[in-house]
């Protein structure tokens, strides 16, 4: 699920650029602040995204700072520090743990076992800070399990769960902006759904793993078609977005929204494109 709500860097400046990475270093030092060093792992563009958003429309103090870190030793690199990122590195936390049982389940991944043991003692602190929204994503995955096992496929209500996920993720506080915040997640998260699965086909393929586009894939008009369903939803997502009162950052955000979210996308397009001249 993790890491296509990104940027696109082609198209930011030198400015824009050094913006995020301070939203994206400082989702980093939340996770290991919070969480310890092993959490850096889980780090997601996706929640990196979620934290520059809710502090675009909540605007809650920040703290910009810069240091050195395993991955920057030499030099130090700017990061913020707010509420928001904190909400963002729960979530990035929570979110990390229920991937990690999707692999354990569908791959049996020893690595995603050992990432669960540690995990574990966070997730259950997480639980009762957040009981709502981890009852509702637990039945969502639940459900989503159940679909999966069944010999038709139900794409549409597999999309709709998915992005229940993610709108519980966007959420951040019941007030009158969380409606407008739980659709962006809920079209975000089908988006990544349909992506995440464009991306996993052939993979699932040959391991002869469920794959929610098996029966679209083998349709002639297959990238068309998902470009299409795909637009749809990029379109809600920035349609809830729009009815935000944002200002700060907002390049950025528009930049996630009409370009970023679509670079695997594209990338997966430009292969397939590429094999059919090879053939």
């Amino acid at each position: 699920m993790f890491g296509y709500i990104t940027v696109n860097n082609e198209l930011l400046d030198e400015a824009q650029r050094t913006r995020y990475r301070t939203y994206y270093c400082g989702l980093c030092r939340a996770l290991n602040e919070k969480y310890g060093s092993l959490a850096r792992m889980t780090l997601s563009n996706d929640m990196t995204f979620l934290g520059m958003l809710l502090s675009s429309l909540y605007e809650p103090s920040e703290l910009e700072n810069a240091g050195l870190c395993p991955v920057h030793p030499l030099r130090k690199q700017p990061y913020l520090k707010s509420t928001a990122l904190q909400y963002a590195a729960d979530m990035n936390i929570l979110l990390s743990w229920y991937v990690q049982q999707d692999h354990l389940r569908d791959e049996h991944s020893a690595n995603a076992a050992l990432l669960i043991r540690r995990l574990r003692p966070h997730y259950d602190r997480l639980v009762q800070i957040y009981p709502d929204k981890c009852r509702a994503i637990e039945a969502a995955m639940e459900r989503i399990q159940v679909l999966e096992a069944q010999p038709v496929i139900e794409l549409d209500k597999l999309c709709q769960l998915s992005g229940k996920i993610l709108g519980e993720v966007f959420r951040w506080k019941n007030d009158a902006w969380a409606e407008a915040l739980q659709c962006t997640g809920e079209s975000l998260g089908s988006f990544i759904y349909l992506v995440d699965a464009m991306d996993d086909f052939e993979r699932d393929q040959r391991k002869r793993q469920f794959n929610p586009l098996k029966e679209r894939h083998a349709q002639p008009d297959y990238f068309e078609g998902m470009r299409e369903t795909l637009t749809l939803i990029a379109a809600q997502a920035a349609e809830a977005v729009d009815s935000l009162p944002l200002m700060q950052d907002i390049g950025l955000i528009r930049n996630v929204l009409y370009s970023g979210i679509w670079v695997r996308f594209e990338q997966l397009y430009a292969q397939s494109t590429k094999k059919e001249k090879q053939a």
